[in-house]
């Protein structure tokens, strides 16, 4: 490189710098809040810019600022360097992986929540790092929420759910973010929109994260009786994240239907409101049900990791159906246990290339020496995908040590 090609280069890297630093200023002077570029400040980040631009606008000067915040917060926390002529952070951990800050700016300032810069993140740490601990707690950095209650943000995105002016993904975002800020002073308001059709899919949005006792009986109404399947997922997550117990028997009902959309959201609400009624709902579906409830039930069951359903797995990973069987092996990445030992072994001569692999997942979370011998065959397999899972996980089993994430 010659040397007028090296000052350019270092003249753009100082740009990148100066562009980070100026989206964190930018940050600090409109909500008092200091970005210090960890992977708390990435959460607050997806709340703030949700607040910034209510339209989905991607202009290149907020690519440029948000993109190279980004950067600095991977080089920071997982290795890397920036290489000037993509605008790509390359040699990232242990894998030395390549990633597009800007590319991933665009898309969030374009698509919202949908694409949010913290799955990103995870999911470079994941593949690079072969690290899935996550260093945010839901609330970013210290004194975000109280510092957005403080000017007033929980009144003015109440203002953007309610108006019917507001675009629909804008009044969406903003019941998102009102739910995290679990402001009191504004559930009275949400409670009445629950009972107004215009605003009852973002009233049941918002009640996900605001607890409200007073909601529930109408929310359980929704979940059954809304004729928009919208507004009954978001009442079916909504009784979910509150916990409600008087829920559990209409849930289960749900989880019984043909619609596989409302079976995965009912199924997911069960898990989260826990105990042991939900539990005999989740087993019960085991039974003599469809092979797509079944799929919903044991992705539940994986979230609740009681053992008590350690048997009903078994039996499933010999289910008729495909999905079942992967749906069970997968659940025991989740929940190891020495009783699924045996019918994993066997599993790892399924014709299936993707069972032999989620098997073999689970045989390392298992964590016995007696698979061994069976995983080392796998490093002959005849499929190139099942070759290389095994050489990643014998060392692992090996050593007595667990896969860093979840196959898939």
């Amino acid at each position: 490189m010659s040397m007028q090609a090296a000052k350019h280069n270092e003249e753009l890297l100082c740009r990148l710098k100066e562009s980070a630093k100026k989206f964190v200023s930018t940050v600090e002077k409109k909500f008092d809040l200091k970005l210090d570029y960890s992977e708390h400040s990435l959460y607050t980040t997806d709340m703030l810019l949700s607040l910034f631009f209510k339209e989905r606008r991607a202009s290149d000067l907020a690519v440029t600022l948000l993109g190279s915040f980004l950067g600095e917060v991977l080089i920071k926390n997982l290795g890397g360097r920036w290489e000037i002529r993509d605008l790509a952070v390359v040699g990232i951990g242990k894998m030395k992986g390549t990633a597009h800050p800007f590319r991933q700016a665009r898309k969030r300032l374009e698509k919202g929540l949908g694409e949010t810069l913290t799955t990103w993140y995870a999911r470079l740490k994941m593949s690079f790092c072969q690290d899935g601990e996550l260093y945010w707690n839901g609330h970013g950095c210290n004194g975000f929420y109280n510092k957005l209650m403080e000017q007033d943000w929980d009144l003015r995105l109440l203002q953007r759910v309610l108006s019917e002016e507001e675009k629909p993904y804008v009044r969406e975002e903003a019941a998102h973010l009102l739910g995290r800020l679990q402001s009191d002073r504004v559930a009275p308001v949400l409670l009445e929109q629950l009972y107004n059709p215009e605003n009852t899919y973002y009233a049941c949005i918002a009640f996900q994260g605001i607890p409200e006792q007073k909601a529930l009986p109408m929310l359980r109404e929704l979940c059954s009786e809304s004729p928009d399947v919208g507004t009954r997922i978001q009442a079916i997550q909504a009784v979910g994240e509150q916990k409600d117990h008087e829920a559990i028997d209409l849930l289960g009902d749900l989880l019984k239907e043909k619609d596989e959309i409302l079976c995965h959201y009912a199924a997911q609400a069960l898990a989260k409101v826990g105990g042991e009624r939900a539990l005999k709902v989740l087993l019960d579906i085991m039974g003599n049900h469809r092979p797509g409830n079944k799929v919903c039930a044991i992705s539940a069951l994986e979230l609740l990791a009681d053992r008590a359903c350690v048997p009903y797995l078994v039996e499933a990973l010999f289910d008729k159906h495909r999905s079942v069987r992967e749906a069970a092996t997968r659940a025991f990445q989740y929940l190891p246990d020495q009783r699924a030992l045996k019918p994993l072994l066997f599993l790892l001569n399924e014709r299936s290339s993707r069972m032999r692999i989620l098997a073999a997942y689970a045989l390392v979370f298992i964590g016995d020496a007696q698979a061994l011998d069976p995983l080392r065959k796998l490093l002959k397999d005849p499929v190139k995908d099942v070759r290389d899972h095994a050489a990643y996980l014998v060392p692992l089993l090996e050593a007595g040590t667990r896969p860093a994430g979840y196959c898939w």
